[in-house]
């Protein structure tokens, strides 16, 4: 490959990665392409971009037990992610904020993920982040039946909201 061909590839990286951080300001852009399935209507993007100036946060895995019960499924789900979404906002961001998401599954079955693209759904809305969904045989504790960890992207104190 020659000097030339190189300079060239590089230049349409550059350009291409530019239109797609462009989007007035945005901190993240969802990247679908037309030739995948269309993921969205699950409650997922296929990937997502991040802008150079953005604060990265982390999310450990957040569970939603509790001593004060119900503790099936649903509402262990429910209140994982209004956990997540509670260390998102302490952290300075907020649930548009978050670009990945991993899901942990105990005995996952259809009737779970049906219930998960519903409040993938409910939580992110029509730009949602990436997302990986592991079925697992067992979390920490044996009465746990889903954790969620999360990644966001937020302004810096010298960039600001759209």
């Amino acid at each position: 490959m020659t000097i030339r061909s190189l300079l060239l590839a590089l230049l349409t990286t550059v350009a291409l990665a530019g239109s797609i951080l462009a989007n007035a300001g945005e901190m993240k852009t969802a990247v679908n392409p037309a030739h995948l399935p269309n993921t969205t209507q699950y409650g997922y993007s296929q990937a997502v971009v991040v802008a150079p100036s953005a604060k990265v946060i982390y999310v450990a895995g957040q569970i939603g037990i509790t001593d004060e019960g119900p503790n099936d499924f649903e509402h262990q789900v429910d209140r994982a992610f209004a956990n997540m979404i509670a260390v998102l906002e302490a952290a300075g961001g907020r649930v548009e904020d978050v670009v990945k998401i991993t899901l942990l599954i105990k005995d996952y079955d259809e009737e779970k993920l049906k219930y998960m693209v519903t409040k993938r759904r409910q939580v992110f809305g029509k730009n949602p982040p990436a997302s990986t969904l592991i079925p697992v045989p067992r979390l920490a504790l044996d009465s746990l039946r889903f954790e969620i960890d999360a990644v966001a992207v937020a302004p810096t104190e010298t960039t600001s909201r759209n």
